[in-house]
């Protein structure tokens, strides 16, 4: 059960609730004019809504104090969350404001407030329960159903980042129902005893990636279809051409080197039957045409080892598959009939 909120300890709430008028003693991290001003409005108003004549909304106070506290860092407004919170079994939130307000009074709180203070913390520590919960989708909010032994039931929200949350929950039977746009509620129910310590994930998007700010935009699109592909090593152009030389250059050797043996047979013919200059006519005839045969057998042999390169180190490329598709159609004439077969590759 959680603690009970005692007579001594309902004044000494009232007069923290009065004191935001007093600066002194609402303690203000702020010296805005406007800001303390605009605090003490939001003060209250949470003070309305908790004194409430059809009993405490402390849900609606909750809000009201935490703009004060913002605005203006009273401690008063501090100790007031912590009081609704109690009262709304957010244990985990009113532990953390209880001991943040001892923390800020230091020696000048009033001993009875400090030993009741004190008090309801050790109750509140010696029962809580911290559940972290973790999602995969951005915008979750939590609700949370406790059936208590007796009496109504107790309802709270909480919103769920992605980061996840830790929350102090009071023990008992809970229902944890977890919400978000465009997809439906996931349940989680259990009985959760004092000091329970539990891990839960609310996955609604299993396997896909998720970032701080939510989904991609490829995750809400969806990956785009891939067309069919097959792997192929296509001929370089350049080791086309340089096949088209390396055949050229090979026919242009052959024909030098039939005119090359020609010139040489014709010397040696000669050979001690022509004059002198007409046999150096003859020598410097082969001499040139070997030297061209020599040229054309060269390129060839240059060209040929290129184009055999190429070919061996040519790149492996993937290429989409075309679907091949076929129709048949019905063909009547007026003396006969058939189909027509049409196609693509």
């Amino acid at each position: 059960m959680r603690p009970r909120v005692t007579s001594l300890w309902a004044v000494l709430v009232a007069l923290a609730l009065a004191a935001v008028a007093s600066p002194g003693r609402a303690q203000p991290t702020t010296t805005d004019p406007a800001k303390l001003e605009e605090a003490k409005k939001h003060f209250a108003a949470g003070r309305a809504f908790y004194d409430d004549p059809s009993g405490h909304k402390c849900e609606e106070a909750t809000r009201e104090f935490r703009k004060a506290y913002d605005l203006s860092g009273s401690l008063n407004a501090l100790k007031g969350m912590a009081v609704c919170n109690l009262e709304l079994e957010r244990d985990g939130e009113a532990i953390e404001q209880y001991t943040k307000y001892l923390e800020g009074k230091g020696s000048s709180i009033d001993a009875a407030e400090k030993q009741q203070i004190e008090a309801d913390l050790t109750a509140l520590k010696a029962g809580v329960a911290y559940i972290t919960f973790s999602t995969d989708r951005p915008g979750v909010r939590i609700t949370d159903v406790r059936t208590p032994s007796r009496g109504y039931l107790i309802t709270n929200q909480y919103d769920l980042p992605v980061a996840g949350k830790k929350l102090g929950i009071h023990p008992g039977s809970h229902k944890f129902t977890a919400s978000a746009d465009g997809v439906p509620e996931q349940t989680w129910k259990i009985e959760i005893p004092n000091g329970g310590k539990y891990d839960h994930a609310f996955e609604f998007d299993k396997g896909k990636p998720v970032t701080a700010e939510g989904f991609t935009k490829k995750d809400m699109e969806g990956d785009p279809d891939e067309p069919k592909t097959k792997t192929t090593r296509p001929v370089p152009p350049a080791a086309i051409a340089l096949g088209v030389v390396t055949v050229a250059a090979g026919g242009a050797t052959a024909g030098l080197g039939v005119w090359a043996l020609g010139k040489n047979s014709a010397y040696k013919a000669a050979n001690g039957k022509k004059t002198a200059a007409e046999l150096n006519t003859l020598r410097s005839s082969v001499k040139t045409a070997n030297l061209a045969t020599d040229i054309a057998l060269g390129v060839t042999v240059a060209s040929a080892v290129t184009t055999i390169v190429l070919i061996v180190a040519r790149p492996t490329k993937k290429v989409p598959i075309k679907a091949s598709s076929f129709m048949l159609s019905p063909a009547v004439g007026s003396q006969s009939g058939g189909a027509v077969v049409g196609g693509t590759f």
